[in-house]
């Protein structure tokens, strides 16, 4: 994850979406964009294989008990700079529904939430915000 530079958040959670099936063969949907940018690495396929030995090592386990308590504690949502930037851009506006819209997602993060899927926050990061840097006295 550290060598693709993967978004961390996501993969643990893609993880937690995907089925076993899907991870054996190597089929990443397009939506699970993190896992597909992980895919990248030359090392990919290895990782997946000791990935699935270990979850073999859950006896008693299946595929959707393990889903589901992964879901449980990997976020799909967490508040990102660019989010934070555009709602500030938008405050500074008068317009603050970014910032409600935000602080009503933010409240249940593990809960897919259509409003925060059509405001892309579960998304790739816009190509705008790819270089932006936000300080803690920001």
């Amino acid at each position: 994850m550290e060598d693709t530079k993967a978004d961390f958040t996501m993969t643990f959670r893609e993880l937690s979406e995907i089925t076993e099936d899907q991870l054996r063969e190597l089929h990443i949907p397009e939506e699970f964009w993190a896992l597909q940018d992980l895919g990248k690495h030359k090392l990919f396929s290895e990782w997946v294989r000791m990935y699935l030995l270990r979850l073999k090592g859950n006896k008693g386990d299946s595929d959707t008990k393990r889903r589901t308590r992964m879901t449980t504690v990997n976020p799909r949502y967490v508040l990102r700079n660019w989010m934070a930037e555009s709602a500030v851009q938008k405050a500074n506006l008068n317009d603050f529904s970014e910032v409600h819209l935000l602080e009503q997602i933010l409240q249940h993060p593990f809960q897919r939430q259509k409003a925060a899927e059509q405001a892309g926050y579960s998304l790739h990061p816009p190509a705008w915000a790819k270089d932006l840097k936000v300080s803690c006295s920001s």
